[in-house]
């Protein structure tokens, strides 16, 4: 059984995650308030290789930090790195970074990724990103909530949310969010 997966991401109405020049804040001050209560509420977050390198993201009020990045991109220059909380690298590469613990993986397949999260005592992950990352679970269908906080802003160019992905057996709402809407989704029950 997989652990519980929330995914939250902030896009602009048009669709984009980030510029083409990589991070552009989207977020605002509320939908920032929001996401620090999602981390509260799980136990670890988690984020992709390239979100590492574009965002340098500190992930504030994370309990624990999963990073993926199979081919071992990363080193040890990178806030995620800090020490200040417990910090996976899933890889097929058996390297380290000060301050983390590497898991190595034959086969990295999302499902197996989750089983490990699990066997490490993980039973609530907030996946934030990026588009690569969130667009595996939708694809698999594998999500319990999901929040897409969409800014009116329009970003002409850069990263999309959505690329050649249907969402199907979905219930979702819509919610008026400081400058901007939340859309909450969840994946109708026994459809994993």
């Amino acid at each position: 059984m997989f652990p519980y997966i929330i995914i939250n991401v902030a896009m602009s109405i048009n669709g984009k995650i980030s510029s083409a020049n990589g991070r552009y804040n989207i977020s605002t001050e509320e939908d920032i308030h929001r996401t620090m209560n999602l981390r509260n509420r799980v136990d670890a977050v988690l984020i992709g290789a390239n979100t590492v390198m574009v965002d340098n993201p500190i992930l504030r009020n994370a309990k624990n930090r999963i990073i993926l990045d199979a081919k071992f991109k990363l080193n040890e220059n990178f806030h995620v790195f800090d020490g200040s909380v417990k910090t996976y690298i899933f890889s097929l590469k058996n390297k380290k970074i000060n301050n983390t613990q590497t898991v190595v993986l034959e086969d990295i397949s999302l499902e197996n990724i989750l089983n490990k999260i699990r066997d490490l005592g993980i039973e609530t992950i907030l996946v934030e990103g990026g588009a690569n990352v969130i667009n595996q679970f939708i694809h698999k269908n594998i999500f319990n909530e999901f929040y897409i906080f969409i800014n009116p802003k329009i970003v002409l160019s850069g990263k999309s949310l959505f690329e050649n992905i249907e969402i199907k057996d979905m219930e979702y709402s819509i919610l008026k969010s400081d400058n901007g809407i939340l859309l909450s989704i969840n994946r109708i029950p026994n459809m994993r």
